[in-house]
């Protein structure tokens, strides 16, 4: 009786997000350092946007870590909504972009790189991303330029 309770409940459970284990078929690929997205640390990220005019940096952070402090001209996106942030204002920011940044408040960058796939799928023509390694709080802590605010 426990096990067809739990197995109804996963079941029910694997429904719910939008990134489902495939029971059938063919399931989502995981990123793919230099095929979906190029790691990136803090000192490169640096230069590359002081030498280079068309880097967006993309904040995958909360909004409420967004407003106290991003990266200079960041937008920012999530990966849970970004069928809906992406405006066509937006889309064409990337698309003109010289150099697609994404970072985050993780080391690990996890949703950035599941972000960098992401986008890549809506925006097929949009160049590979770069994923900041140590993100927000490596930046911040080499004293690079920070803005406030949205």
């Amino acid at each position: 009786m426990i096990l067809a309770a739990v197995a109804v409940v996963g079941t029910v459970a694997n429904l719910l997000p939008a990134r489902r284990i495939a029971w059938w078929g063919q399931g989502q690929e995981p990123p793919r350092a230099g095929q979906d997205f190029q790691l990136l640390d803090v000192d490169s990220a640096h230069v590359m946007w002081e030498s280079l005019p068309g880097v967006l940096f993309v904040d995958t952070r909360t909004p409420a870590e967004f407003q106290a402090g991003h990266l200079p001209g960041a937008v920012r996106l999530e990966l849970t909504s970004l069928k809906e942030m992406l405006t066509p204002e937006l889309r064409e920011k990337l698309s003109q972009a010289q150099a697609v940044i994404l970072y985050g408040s993780s080391a690990e960058a996890d949703i950035e790189q599941l972000l960098a796939q992401a986008l890549r799928r809506e925006l097929p023509s949009l160049p590979v991303p770069y994923v900041l390694t140590g993100g927000f709080p490596l930046w911040q802590a080499a004293g690079f330029p920070v803005e406030e605010g949205s």
